[in-house]
């Protein structure tokens, strides 16, 4: 349970918090910078994915969505088997690489003017969030459960009509549902940070759990960014 007695503020947790964002700004910037890089210059890496592409029909597309999950489940935090800080800093920088690449061919449907309205108003709602999650007395744990268990069936949703439906009015519904689960995860994460720095705070394993906190906001970042890019976005 993540009360205020247990995570209480501490002169080290303003310093762990600013380390979470740090990194995961960082991150948010890498993947932007391999989106522009992509859709907006013929650098040998831009022409290399264009090529890439073009072979495959759009199925390497799949293959740095694995390459994603596979990263992100590698972040798993083990207590009893700590990774080195340098393990989980350099799977980081990968996975918002990658995650650039695959950001770049969704981005690509849309125009610059609503890619930079959804991105400001994705700031200033995960900005909101993460305060009221950061700042609130309330056990956010239940509400949490609750969250995870709708973003697994709508993963399962979204590949059901991806695959099989092609349903705009779903996609439209999920991207809804997207935002509404992504904004009460940001402040639940947010919290579920202070809770981890309560327990880990002062060990060795600190620094690395910080870029493991980061992944977890960039996520959340990026989902809200997509879904709310969905919803209000105009196509080219």
């Amino acid at each position: 349970m993540y009360t205020e007695e247990k995570i209480g503020v501490n002169s080290g947790l303003p310093s762990f918090m600013s380390k979470i964002y740090a990194w995961m700004a960082g991150g948010i910037l890498l993947s932007a910078l391999t989106v522009y890089t992509i859709l907006y210059t013929f650098t040998p890496l831009a022409n290399a994915f264009w090529w890439l592409m073009t072979v495959t029909n759009g199925w390497a597309i799949y293959g740095f969505i694995i390459l994603e999950l596979f990263l992100v489940f590698s972040f798993r935090f083990n207590p009893e088997k700590v990774q080195p800080t340098s393990n989980y800093a350099l799977k980081f920088i990968a996975y918002s690489f990658v995650n650039g690449l695959t950001l770049a061919i969704v981005l690509l449907m849309y125009t610059e003017a609503s890619i930079f309205n959804a991105f400001i108003s994705t700031f200033a709602l995960f900005g909101a969030m993460s305060i009221i999650g950061f700042i609130t007395k309330k056990d956010l744990s239940k509400l949490g459960g609750i969250l995870l268990s709708m973003l697994i069936g709508l993963i399962i949703s979204s590949v059901v009509n991806l695959f099989l439906f092609r349903s705009s009015t779903a996609d439209f519904v999920l991207s809804i549902i997207t935002v509404l689960i992504f904004t009460g995860l940001t402040a639940y994460d947010t919290q579920k940070c202070k809770a981890i720095y309560a327990t880990y705070g002062g060990t060795k394993s600190i620094n690395g759990l910080a870029i493991v906190c980061a992944l977890e906001l960039y996520l959340d970042f990026i989902n809200l960014f997509l879904g709310l890019l969905r919803i209000f976005g105009k196509r080219r």
